[in-house]
């Protein structure tokens, strides 16, 4: 089984932040392993100093989802089982749009999480970075 490598992370991490940048956005970015780990982090200059918690919060969701976006993830599940997940991960799950998984040869291993915009442009910035590491 292969995970994903600090390399992998910072390939996902510049070619969203490429994508913030190209979108006129500052954000943060991070990525996390299927175990819900912070891998890699990045915040852009002029971001909001609490946005690299919220990112983070957005990738777990996805991991401990299995991969499901988070913001889809917030609209599946009832509300009961949002507060209880976030419970058992100790508030580091944020259901918000902006995280998506990320597979490396096929196989899901983790998810990257991107916020500093708008949900919709947050997730795009997101999927950029995905679809580095998929490519």
């Amino acid at each position: 089984m292969s995970g994903i490598t600090l390399e992998d992370a910072n390939k996902v991490i510049a070619a969203a932040l490429d994508k913030a940048r190209e979108l006129g956005f500052t954000m943060a970015v991070a990525v996390v392993d299927l175990q819900t780990s912070l891998v890699a982090s990045a915040r852009m200059d002029g971001t909001n100093p609490f946005t690299p918690d919220v990112v983070r919060g957005k990738a777990v969701a996805t991991a401990v989802t299995k991969g499901t976006p988070s913001g889809v993830a917030a609209g599946r599940f009832p509300q009961g089982l949002l507060d209880n997940v976030r419970d058992l991960y100790g508030g580091r799950v944020t259901w918000v749009q902006g995280a998506v998984p990320l597979y490396k040869n096929g196989e899901l291993v983790g998810a990257v999480g991107a916020g500093g915009g708008p949900p919709d442009k947050d997730e795009e910035v997101a999927q950029a970075g995905a679809d580095a590491l998929e490519g």
